[in-house]
């Protein structure tokens, strides 16, 4: 209730008490009801043996735990029970400046790192991953990137974990209250980054490492702030933890820090301004130049760690100085095994999703509603009354303001923004001529945005994207010439050589991460207090992380499913019937399920799933029902052949007279399922990701 609902501790105290009273009545009634069946079999005991029986049975009540004598009657007793019996592992509080009170707390990874990996399901999937290999010229996750691979602690014959960051602030007050900016907070995060993105994913696998006042760090640095886990983290890096399932010790360093851009130059040392003349973490491009040289042209020297390291040297040697972009030295480069201009990926989310999506929509559609093919009004009724299904409707577009031409932004967050660019060819594309330049715009930032999202590259892939992106730039700057490109207009080109460093950049995002602050927002309403608030946060969620850690797993389980029926494949429809055969021999019975969730992601009757190709296009096929087969999961779908409509970038499906297949999630293009929507009798389906390779 506490750690996972948000229930204040009043309203827990107060359910407690009203649950002690229902016990009490519940041992009167035990003991009426132990009358009255000795009375029935004529059997007599005297008074103290019978409140003997009914107080003993009184004790199997699950309920005397609540009671004035039990362990959870009071918050005190609670707190005592939860760090006796679970592996509450307390934060501890540093003080920066002691008179005026100033101080952050730290979650020791040299205490829950061990525990973890001590744990068989945590332990044996980061093995199991580590031991994944991709075929030659891939790029599937960060270990076939070039700087894992330049890692000489990482790459070496020993086991070694590889561990993410993530830092970035967020406001815990009304961000339009007295109090905006006075209790913001800087937070930093860590994961395992050898786990599979999909269990990572999850916000319990993502571990609180510091909280501090945001103000704090600006006025103290990061220095003494990172002390504590840079302590632990040399111990990591030097000595290893050991663990005594594996009866050795692990090593491992950090591989990476997400965050968004301005958090990334802040702690790697560059100067947080994007409009001074060396702006980029990349590289050593000027700003003005950024508008008419792109990073294809090869003109732009790349940072190196040696570059960074004279640069760091004259600052230090000339206070005050900025020397190529580099105001300070980055604390992590302490580390033996990290350095900045290697270990802060771009971050897909605020690079396209918050920054160019959201202005060049508003760019693209200011010049179309001038050019009269629809009006706002229509624009926003159509974002209003689309039939949104499935993850579309959670995600669904905000209406577009009237004062975006001013604001020069459509405005929305990375969710919101993401849906409209997909959908907006289902909303307008019928009202726009073919071969509309500016129309062209927002289908190619649609493209790139469905290869960016792929969860695998090829080199191929790499020199189409290439490609795509230095054909969107020229199209932008043909269109309106006018228009100066933002700094992560340029932070896009860096892309494709980006994916061969640190592998596909999905795993790094901060979309995940961003998540995890609104645990901290609830249980800063739940408490109504700021007094000695980031003890408190950070206390609540070391009992969060204790209830997890109670659970025999920590993952959730691989398959989830809904009102399941056991039936024999012979009453199936004959087609699925065979192909179950063919693929399943002496199968005597299956289960059927309406909806199912795989890691997570929710399958359900009425969805789309992309499953092989017909001529260089993918095949699609609409989910009838889930099927459990020998345990693993299948999807009975109904095949449609699809064609790629250019003009909306999307694909045109129809139903195919052949019979029903049966798929399995490994013979899927991608694992997302989508949505298909009907638009002037034709149904469409808009894909999140590139879905052949």
């Amino acid at each position: 209730m506490q750690a996972i609902l948000h229930v204040s501790k009043s309203a827990t105290q107060e359910i407690i008490n009203e649950l002690d009273e229902i016990g009490v009545l519940a041992g009167e009634l035990s003991k009426n009801t132990v009358e009255a069946v000795l009375e029935e079999h004529n059997l007599t005991i005297d008074d103290a043996t019978l409140k003997l029986v009914t107080e003993t049975l009184q004790k199997t009540n699950p309920l005397s735990c609540l009671s004035e004598s039990g362990p959870l009657r009071t918050e005190y007793k609670r707190q005592a029970f939860y760090k006796e019996h679970f592996d509450v592992i307390e934060p501890i509080e540093y003080v920066l400046d002691g008179l005026h009170k100033k101080t952050f707390v730290y979650v020791p990874i040299s205490t829950l790192l061990p525990k973890l990996l001590n744990r068989g399901d945590v332990i044996d999937k980061i093995l199991e991953q580590s031991n994944v290999t991709s075929q030659s010229g891939q790029y599937n996750s960060f270990r076939d990137g070039l700087y894992f691979k330049e890692n000489t602690l990482l790459l070496g014959e020993d086991v070694c974990i590889s561990l993410g960051l993530y830092i970035d602030e967020f406001e815990v007050c009304n961000p339009l209250g007295t109090s905006r900016k006075k209790h913001k907070v800087t937070a930093i995060y860590w994961v395992f980054a050898d786990l599979p993105v999909k269990y990572r994913s999850a916000l319990s696998n993502i571990y609180l490492a510091v909280l501090c006042n945001s103000n704090d760090v600006k006025t103290f640095g990061y220095g003494p702030i990172f002390e504590p886990l840079l302590r632990d983290l040399f111990v990591l890096e030097n000595q290893g933890f050991y663990i005594d399932r594996l009866g050795t010790c692990i090593k491992g360093t950090v591989l990476y820090v997400s965050s968004d851009n301005l958090g990334a130059h802040s702690l790697a040392g560059f100067q947080e301004s994007f409009r001074v003349n060396t702006f980029c973490r990349f590289c050593l491009a000027s700003y003005d130049a950024i508008q008419t040289v792109s990073v294809r042209d090869g003109l732009f020297p790349l940072r190196t760690k040696i570059l960074h390291t004279e640069a760091v040297q004259t600052v230090k040697e000339n206070e005050g100085l900025v020397v190529d972009g580099v105001k300070r030295d980055c604390v992590l480069n302490k580390l033996n095994y990290f350095h900045c201009v290697t270990g802060f990926p771009p971050d897909f989310l605020h690079d396209l999703f918050e920054g160019i999506v959201p202005v060049e929509l508003c760019l693209c559609l200011k010049t179309l509603i001038a050019k009269k093919y629809f009006t706002l009004e229509e624009l926003n009724t159509a974002i209003q009354h689309f039939p949104y299904t499935f993850s579309d409707k959670a995600n669904r577009p905000q209406a577009i303001p009237k004062a975006f031409r001013l604001r020069g932004t459509v405005g929305g967050n990375g969710h919101e923004n993401w849906a409209l660019l997909r959908l907006l060819p289902l909303l307008i594309g019928n009202k726009i001529p073919e071969n509309d330049t500016t129309w062209g715009i927002i289908l190619d930032i649609k493209d790139i945005v469905e290869i960016l999202a792929s969860p695998i590259f090829t080199e191929e892939n790499l020199f189409y994207l290439e490609a795509r992106i230095c054909e969107h730039r020229q199209l932008l700057q043909e269109v309106f010439p006018e228009f100066k490109l933002k700094p992560k207009h340029h932070f896009l080109e860096h892309y494709p050589h980006l994916i061969r460093c640190f592998g596909p950049l999905l795993d790094f995002w901060t979309i995940r991460f961003e998540a995890k602050h609104s645990f901290f927002k609830k249980v800063v309403r739940d408490v109504n207090n700021l007094k000695n608030m980031l003890l408190t946060l950070a206390s609540r969620h070391q009992l969060m992380l204790a209830y997890y850690m109670g659970m025999p797993n920590l993952f959730k389980p691989a398959l989830e499913l809904r009102k399941i029926s056991t039936v024999s494949p012979d009453i199936l429809d004959p087609s699925v019937k065979d192909t179950i055969k063919r693929k399943f021999r002496n199968v005597t019975a299956v289960s059927l399920a309406k909806t199912a969730f795989l890691h997570g992601t929710q399958y359900t009757q009425g969805m789309f799933l992309s499953t092989g190709s017909t001529s260089g296009l993918p095949d699609f096929g609409k989910i009838l029902n889930v099927l459990i087969v020998e345990d693993k999961p299948c999807f009975v779908v109904e095949p449609y052949t699809a064609w790629y409509t250019e003009h909306l970038r999307c694909y045109e499906v129809c139903k195919n007279p052949s019979a029903k297949l049966v798929v399995q999630p490994e013979e899927h293009n991608h694992y997302f399922p989508l949505s298909g929507y009907m638009v002037q009798d034709r149904l469409l389906i808009s894909p999140k990701a590139f879905l052949l390779h």
